[in-house]
């Protein structure tokens, strides 16, 4: 009898598994910006643009999803970050999700950051077609960083964006991009696949395949699409 009550147990937990999705894996891609023209010493300012080679990097990015139905794309709100979505959510019809929480890091010593004349919400969305502010952001609040901010400050803002909104999809099969920065996507790949070694190159594509449970079943980097203008 012992032994039929642990194999019903055993069941149960398996049934709960499927009905939530226990066997689908979500796909999570992880993206940084296009080369800047700040990467390549061209200033810009701290919320600068892409490059000639970053426009082109961006352009190159929905080819790598061609086949790929992508349900939302998230992007940092700088425009380096946002400039680099933007290519990917025209070839799929969606629009560019805006997270603060996947901003650049607002270091003591960037001070041109504390001093950087920000656009508001409304002026970032109105600049741009089919752009928006994720929901859980309050748009008459400012959405940039409080500076200065350490990098634990960014791991934690970071963790927040996980929890809250790619978190809830494990268990899913759905396909999720995410845009952001040299921190910040380096603190998503520490998240999502705890002591990840995967370097991040600009427009590179990693892939991290998720379990129901949270656990990262694969993950790769692919930098194909970039022909020779591979750049970190």
């Amino acid at each position: 009898m012992k032994y039929y009550e642990i194999n019903m147990n055993l069941i149960s937990l398996e049934v709960f598994h499927l009905e939530k999705g226990g066997n689908c894996t979500l796909n999570l891609y992880v993206i940084r910006h296009g080369q800047s023209t700040m990467n390549i010493g061209k200033g810009g300012g701290a919320d600068c643009e892409l490059s000639e080679i970053g426009y082109w990097q961006a352009q190159q990015i929905p080819t790598y999803f061609k086949d790929i139905k992508v349900k939302v794309i998230f992007s940092s709100p700088l425009r380096r970050a946002l400039l680099s979505a933007l290519p990917l959510a025209r070839a799929c019809n969606l629009p560019v999700i805006l997270v603060p929480e996947m901003s650049e890091m607002f270091l003591d010593q960037w001070t041109e950051y504390r001093d950087y004349n920000w656009l508001r919400c409304d002026q970032i969305e109105s600049d741009y077609d089919n752009v928006r502010f994720i929901h859980t952001h309050d748009k008459s609040k400012q959405w940039w960083p409080v500076w200065p901010e350490d990098q634990r400050a960014v791991r934690a803002r970071v963790r927040s964006f996980y929890d809250r909104h790619i978190a809830p999809e494990l268990g899913t099969d759905e396909n999720i991009v995410v845009v952001g920065h040299g921190q910040s996507t380096a603190d998503l790949k520490q998240i999502a696949n705890p002591g990840d070694m995967i370097p991040v190159y600009n427009a590179g594509i990693v892939k991290f395949t998720m379990r129901a449970d949270g656990k990262c079943e694969s993950a790769e980097v692919f930098t194909e699409h970039l022909g020779i203008h591979v750049s970190d």
